[in-house]
């Protein structure tokens, strides 16, 4: 039996382009303020977050719940040691103390892909900000996510990050 797939739409109209920045005006700043069960709540229960190249994929919001809150940190405590990101998953110690960190995005393109399934493409940048206001960067990135509509509410299903650089794992974080 052959199974039917869904066209794919290029572009969208304006309202579904504005509905679409909204999911993530709303989804980033949970995650920035640390709100990690809500941030969550923005995903399919089986969602995933996949670092490429040479990372990790993590699956379902339990597995992401506990990888976010060992990384996240706390803006108050004392700046993290420098650190690369597998040192930290390695070491599990978190990422983002003493941080205060920004997601951007730019360049969102928007296919369908039926009535209910949206691939969403763009360009991040990850800025981290210590208490004396010095910013740092993360590698840039490209980011593929696919977004369902579920009872009305868009969510998460997917998101695969492709960092510009093939060691950005390895890259030294918020370096002094």
């Amino acid at each position: 039996m052959s199974q039917t797939l869904p066209e794919v739409r290029e572009g969208v109209g304006a309202e579904l382009y504005v509905e679409v920045q909204q999911f993530y005006a709303r989804q980033m700043p949970l995650l920035e303020e640390r709100r990690l069960e809500e941030f969550l709540e923005t995903m399919t229960e089986d969602g995933s977050i996949e670092h490429r190249p040479n990372g990790w994929k993590l699956e379902g919001r339990a597995q992401l719940l506990t990888e976010m809150q060992a990384r996240r940190g706390d803006p108050d405590r004392p700046l993290a040691e420098e650190t690369s990101a597998r040192n930290a998953r390695e070491e599990n110690i978190p990422y983002y103390d003493g941080l205060v960190y920004r997601y951007w995005f730019d360049r969102m393109r928007i296919t369908t892909a039926g009535d209910d399934t949206l691939h969403v493409r763009y360009q991040a940048i990850v800025s981290m900000t210590d208490r004396r206001g010095k910013v740092s960067f993360e590698p840039t990135t490209v980011v593929e996510d696919v977004l369902v509509r579920r009872a009305g509410q868009l969510l998460t299903l997917s998101r695969v990050v492709t960092h510009d650089a093939a060691d950005w794992a390895d890259k030294i974080h918020n370096p002094s």
